[in-house]
């Protein structure tokens, strides 16, 4: 006979961020992201940066 009753998690899974430019929602996102804006500042890839700013400010409702 096998379990079927659902396991409880360590912590409750991230709210998904719906908005158009995709916000940083958990840890690893922000973390990601930061990198993403290392290396675009490393290769001057300056259209990049302001998207990769935005994805880590301004207001979100999965963050709430």
């Amino acid at each position: 006979m096998t379990d079927t009753q659902p396991q409880p998690q360590a912590s409750p899974p991230a709210a998904a961020c719906f908005c158009v430019i995709a916000h940083a929602v958990t840890a690893a996102d922000r973390e990601r992201i930061r990198n993403a804006i290392d290396y675009a500042r490393e290769v001057g890839d300056l259209e990049a940066l302001p998207l990769l700013l935005l994805q880590l400010t301004g207001p979100c409702p999965a963050r709430a």
